[in-house]
C-alpha cells in the first residue's frame, strides 16, 4: 500500500533505496492507466484506490474518490464532492446522486458515464486522470527511446523532435546550452526503411553524431527538454511524473536541470511529482515540497512538512543542507522522541 498525502504543485519524492519511490510512480500511473480504461487489473485478486482532490483556486472544494476491485468485480466505488455523495456502490447496489443504475460488474461507473452535462464531477476526475503523463529518467537509453512502447515513456527520440516547431527546437538548443550542452542543431533522418534517428551537430565538433553516439546523460537531458516542450503543447495536461530525474548528470547540469523543471512546472500549472536520490537535486529543491518516504513492511507512507510540520521548522534551524535532511539520522531521532 502507498500512502502519499498531501501533494504540493511540485513535489520530489525522496527515499532510501528500495523504499518505494518507482513504486509509487508506478502506483500513479497504475490508478490513472487503469482509469483510463488503458490498462486491466481485472485479473487480480484485489485492487484498491482512495483519490483527494482539493484546488487551489477554491479552498472550499474538495472531491474524494475511491474503488476496490477484487476477483475482477467492483466491490465498491464512491465518489464524493463537497460532501455530497454521487456515487455509492457496493457489490450488489449502485446510486448516482438518488438514482439507481445498474453498472456493469467488471467496469467503473466513472468509466461508462462520461457526459460534460449529465455528470461534470465524473468528467473532472476522468478529465485529470486523462492529463497524467510519464517519464523515467534512467529508463533513456539509445535502445529503449526507440520503442515508445517501454515502461514510463510514451514518446521515441526522433517523434519528438519532429513534434517540435522551429522555434520550439531554438528553446531547446537554448536551454541545453545554459546546461553546456552547445548544440546548434537538432532533426531527424531516416536511418533504416522505416527508422528515423535524432541527428545532433555540436559546435566545434566536425562530424554530426546521432542519439546512438550521445553519453547518457547528454542523451537524457536532450529527451526530457524535448519532452518538456512537446508535453506543454497540450494544455490539458494535469500531473507529470519524472523517475529517478538527473540520474547520472553532474553537479551543475543536476541543479540546473532541476531548477528549470520544477519552476517550468510551477509557471505552467502543472502538478510535478519527481523521485530522485540525486544529492545535487535535493539541495536545491526547498524541503517544504519533500515526500519523505518511509516504508514498514509493504505500506508505503510519506513524511513532509504537512504531516510533521515540527521535524521541518527544527531542520530548517540547523543551517545543514537539504541532503543532509535525508542522509542523516535527524528524521529517525525527531520521529523516536515522538514515539
Amino acid at each position: 500500500m502507498t500512502e502519499l498525502f498531501p501533494l504540493k504543485p511540485v513535489n520530489l519524492l525522496v527515499a532510501r533505496n528500495a523504499t518505494g519511490k518507482t513504486r509509487t510512480i508506478r502506483a500513479f500511473l497504475n490508478v490513472t492507466s487503469f482509469l483510463q480504461m488503458k490498462k486491466s487489473f481485472m485479473d487480480i485478486r484485489s485492487f484498491e484506490a482512495a483519490l483527494k482532490f482539493t484546488s487551489y483556486e477554491d479552498a472550499e472544494w474538495k472531491m474524494d474518490y475511491k474503488f476496490k476491485i477484487n476477483n475482477g468485480i467492483v466491490e465498491k466505488e464512491v465518489l464524493v464532492v463537497n460532501e455530497k455523495m454521487l456515487i455509492n456502490r457496493s457489490k450488489t447496489s449502485a446510486k448516482y446522486d438518488t438514482t439507481k443504475i445498474n453498472p456493469p460488474s467488471e467496469k467503473l461507473v466513472v468509466q461508462i458515464r462520461r457526459d460534460k452535462e449529465l455528470y461534470p464531477e465524473i468528467e473532472q476526475l476522468m478529465t485529470w486522470a486523462d492529463g497524467v503523463t510519464s517519464l523515467s529518467y534512467s529508463d533513456i537509453t539509445p535502445f529503449t527511446i526507440l520503442d515508445s512502447g517501454k515502461f514510463h515513456n510514451p514518446y521515441n527520440f526522433s517523434d519528438l523532435v519532429e513534434s517540435l516547431s522551429q522555434a520550439e527546437k531554438q528553446e531547446v538548443l537554448s536551454v541545453a546550452k545554459r546546461l553546456g550542452y552547445n548544440i546548434t542543431q537538432i532533426k531527424t533522418v531516416e536511418a533504416t526503411k522505416g527508422i528515423k534517428l535524432v541527428q545532433l551537430k555540436e559546435r566545434s565538433v566536425t562530424n554530426e553524431m546521432t542519439e546512438m553516439q550521445l553519453s547518457s546523460g547528454m542523451l537524457r537531458t536532450l529527451y526530457l527538454l524535448c519532452f518538456i516542450s512537446v508535453i506543454k503543447q497540450n494544455k490539458k495536461l494535469s500531473m507529470l511524473l519524472i523517475d529517478d530525474m538527473g540520474e547520472g548528470l553532474d553537479y551543475r547540469r543536476s541543479i540546473d536541470l532541476g531548477k528549470m523543471i520544477f519552476e517550468d512546472c510551477e509557471q505552467n500549472a502543472l502538478q510535478l511529482i519527481a523521485s530522485s536520490n540525486d544529492a545535487f537535486l535535493m539541495d536545491v529543491v526547498d524541503i517544504a515540497n519533500w515526500q519523505v518516504l518511509r516504508r514498514n513492511g509493504s505500506k508505503v507512507r510519506t513524511i513532509n512538512q504537512v504531516t510533521h510540520p515540527d521535524l521541518f521548522r527544527d531542520f530548517r534551524m540547523t543551517g545543514l543542507s537539504n541532503f543532509d535532511f535525508f542522509s542523516s539520522d535527524f528524521i529517525d531521532s525527531h520521529l523516536s522522541k515522538q514515539e
